[in-house]
């Protein structure tokens, strides 16, 4: 009986495969560098001068594409851009990665509301305050303990609380005021 050997469990990096566009980077990334006679070190320097630290090891590792240069930075990948001597418009073309300063292509379709033929939505009509609370106002607000309640949100603000029973007296809504006022700061009204 012939015994044949047991193969090795693959690595945990055979087993992940390089992402195709990252070899594709990495080629463009190496080959511009090498048109602009930079060594690695000579390019790691250019990078510091537009702000962004990578080691020669990270650079090694976008060139063979085991590091993808979609998942670095967005100002890493525009700091390789400019030190490779891209336009915006050159790097999108010859990568697909987003550059903020390229324009893109217009949408094949427009997204917009309107084009979508959506129409705006008018401002929603306020409801009156009911009876009740308004007399609330008039009778309350003139006193200095109650003068927040001149102002045109605590009433509104009272009036959209959900209530179990909705005070139907003056003196009731003055007491929902009295509750609430130090608990809550309605926002301004629109």
């Amino acid at each position: 009986m012939q015994m044949t050997p047991a193969k090795a469990a693959p690595s945990s990096k055979s087993v992940r495969e390089a992402d195709p566009r990252a070899t594709q980077h990495g080629r463009l990334i190496q080959g511009r560098r090498l048109e602009l006679g930079l060594n690695r070190p000579a390019f790691v320097a250019q990078m510091e001068k537009h702000g962004q630290h990578i080691t020669p090891d990270y650079l090694n590792k976008l060139e063979r594409g085991t590091a993808a240069l979609s998942r670095a930075s967005l100002e890493v990948r525009e700091a390789v851009r400019a030190v490779l001597g891209f336009s915006p418009e050159e790097w999108h073309a010859q990568t697909g990665l987003f550059t903020p300063t390229a324009s893109p292509a217009p949408p094949a379709q427009a997204f917009s509301a309107a084009a979508r033929g959506y129409r705006t939505v008018p401002k929603p009509v306020r409801e009156p305050l009911p009876e009740a609370l308004q007399e609330a106002v008039r009778l309350y607000s003139g006193q200095p303990e109650f003068a927040a309640l001149a102002e045109p949100r605590w009433p509104r603000y009272l009036h959209r609380l959900h209530h179990k029973q909705r005070p139907t007296t003056p003196d009731g809504w003055l007491a929902l005021f009295l509750r609430y006022r130090h608990e809550f700061d309605p926002p301004e009204l629109d």
